[in-house]
């Protein structure tokens, strides 16, 4: 009989062991080595939204999901982004779905972006390049006489509209100035894009409106340091 007990009793002790050593596996090993917390969205978050920190939470996953950069690691890493696509609840933040918003929209997200024609004769023989700053004006025509306005030659007047940086320098078809390729020809100035506050984009698409319909010429210069 004692002699069927002991193994009985070795058998027990190594299944307990066994269960022991496992638990202590799973609860020290993967959390320490194989886990890793990662930035999650709470709720969907649509395209084109700027994130902020209280749009995330903290979610484990198994640290081979975030070998080799392909997911964004940590709140601060997300904070001040722009969403490129829809960020879905509970899922890690690939890092090519959130861009900073100078590379993904070409300015600050608390300014608008704007394109106005340029010729190069009008915008310094088109030796404008980007991140420099640029003074629009608008060069307006005289008013129309009337019959009893004295017979004065009229004068055009030339009107500050905006001093603006320049975020893009483009070609007719919206493609780069100097050309697409080295096999390509350099493409002549046709589109400054610039970046400015609301307002200020307001009074550059009232002198274009100007250009347009009133015969007003926009002149760019550059702008002094």
């Amino acid at each position: 009989m004692r002699k069927r007990t002991i193994p009985i009793v070795i058998a027990v002790l190594a299944l307990a062991a066994g269960i022991y050593g496992g638990i202590f596996w799973q609860t020290h090993y993967l959390a320490g080595v194989s886990m890793t917390r990662v930035p999650v969205p709470k709720s969907d978050i649509p395209p084109y939204t700027l994130l902020t920190s209280d749009m995330f939470t903290l979610q484990e996953v198994p640290r081979a999901l975030t070998d080799g950069g392909a997911y964004r690691l940590s709140i601060s890493d997300l904070e001040g982004s722009i969403s490129v696509e829809t960020l879905l609840a509970g899922l890690p933040v690939a890092s090519r779905m959130a861009e900073s918003p100078d590379r993904f929209r070409l300015a600050d997200p608390s300014l608008e972006v704007v394109s106005l024609p340029a010729e190069a004769v009008r915008a310094v023989g088109g030796e404008v390049h980007i991140g420099e700053s640029i003074n629009i004006y608008s060069l307006q025509p005289p008013p129309k006489q009337t019959e009893q306005a004295d017979a004065v030659e009229p004068v055009p007047e030339v009107v500050f509209v905006a001093r603006v940086p320049v975020v893009a320098v483009l070609a007719d078809d919206g493609g780069p100035v100097s050309g697409g390729d080295q096999n390509s020809q350099p493409q002549p100035l046709k589109i400054l894009v610039v970046a400015a506050p609301p307002d200020t984009v307001q009074a550059i698409l009232e002198a274009i409106a100007m250009e347009k319909h009133e015969g007003a010429v926009l002149w760019i210069t550059l702008a002094t340091p």
